[in-house]
């Protein structure tokens, strides 16, 4: 007999977590598509409307709006994918706004944000887009919007090398242990040249030869083989690398210390110690060589990090990498930098960038157009 799975379509739009953490919910098509809900994470996060009533991020209490993220985590865990899109047949558009008393907050009103052909990765940047653009009180939303994309950023497919990297307590001396195996070099048996800016073509070399390493790190082959696909590959006898047991990486040694220190250790990255600079960069390299778990801690540590003289950079690497995470956190910093504004005004940023911004921060500035008019049209 076939079982019912409309009821955990409607327990997931409606955030109800006491419904289905204690369920037989096994049967369930986790990244199966539904006209009406998208999928289950989407559904986790637009929720639904059942007459005068609205159920989603916007309009749930803070305990509410923790049962979604905690079903959220539920979902992921019985293998739903952030990265399944609906079906032609979803077609919900939202738009949201605040009120006070009776009231709704002047150019509190968001946009009307189109959710077909997004996945729920997208939604959730959509809404902190939107959520970003405009005035009222957000903070709470943002912050559910920012939770959930940390949790979507926390999955791994079957099969992946980061398959299983959930956070689990470690003992102290485990870490400090792969801390030692580390900067002791003790065993190592792979050099990575780091070939950054700064180095020099030797003396009397030929033209087009590359530059003298700046500085070489050593690595253990089976540690580096297991953070990746690439990097199994790469280190395989089939490759110069594995055949040479050496890597050449066009970047300075910091930001290649700091990815092997995420690979080693999985600790958290020392967003105080590491500039900007250092963190995308190896961002990058984690990017390039296929280290999920590692790109998802650098990309947040990044969304703390940015300000104006990193700005254009931390953007074209989150465009360019397909990071929405932190493109949608370079959107919120530039709604409310000076700088960034006066900069796009000028046109300095680089073209891709600069219709980025102009697109994030159109609306907005056309707004305050509006505003403008309303005002000059009741003074006189």
């Amino acid at each position: 007999m076939e079982k019912d799975s409309d009821w955990i379509w409607e327990a997931l739009a409606l955030g109800e977590e006491s419904l289905l953490k204690d369920a037989d919910i096994d049967y369930f098509d986790w990244n199966g598509t539904h006209e009406k809900y998208g999928t289950p994470l989407i559904a986790l996060v637009v929720g639904k409307a059942t007459g005068q009533e609205v159920y989603d991020f916007a309009t749930g209490t803070p305990e509410k709006l923790n049962e979604r993220l905690n079903l959220m985590k539920l979902v992921l865990g019985k293998g739903a994918s952030p990265h399944a899109k609906p079906p032609p047949q979803f077609s919900i558009c939202k738009s949201w706004w605040k009120t006070e008393g009776d009231k709704e907050v002047e150019n509190s009103r968001t946009p009307l944000v189109h959710f077909n052909d997004k996945s729920a990765y997208g939604v959730v940047a959509s809404c902190l887009e939107a959520l970003t653009n405009v005035e009222g009180d957000w903070k709470r939303e943002l912050r559910f919007l920012r939770d959930a994309a940390r949790i979507l950023a926390s999955y791994r497919p079957t099969g992946h090398a980061g398959e299983g990297m959930a956070r689990v307590p470690v003992a102290e001396g485990v870490v400090e242990t792969w801390e030692r195996i580390l900067s002791s070099g003790e065993g190592a048996d792979v050099t990575i040249v780091c070939r950054g800016a700064g180095g020099d073509v030797p003396p009397g070399a030929s033209p087009g030869s590359p530059p003298c390493a700046t500085e070489q790190l050593m690595a253990h082959a089976v540690v580096l083989r297991h953070a990746s696909r690439v990097l199994k590959a790469m280190l395989s006898p089939l490759f110069r690398e594995g055949s040479t047991a050496r890597v050449d990486v066009d970047f300075e040694a910091a930001p290649v210390r700091v990815l092997l220190a995420l690979l080693y250790t999985g600790e958290e990255v020392d967003e105080v110690d590491s500039p900007p600079d250092t963190l995308l960069s190896a961002l990058e390299l984690a990017h390039q060589w296929d280290v999920s778990h590692a790109v998802t801690a650098l990309e947040m540590a990044l969304t703390n990090r940015i300000d104006d003289a990193c700005f254009c950079r931390t953007v074209e690497v989150a465009t360019r990498l397909q990071l929405p995470q932190l493109v949608a956190a370079c959107m919120a910093y530039a709604k409310n930098s000076a700088d960034v504004k006066r900069r796009l005004k000028l046109a300095q940023f680089p073209e891709v960038i600069q219709s980025l911004l102009a697109k994030a921060l159109g609306d907005a500035e056309s707004g305050e157009s509006r505003r403008k008019r309303r005002r000059l049209i009741m003074t006189l």
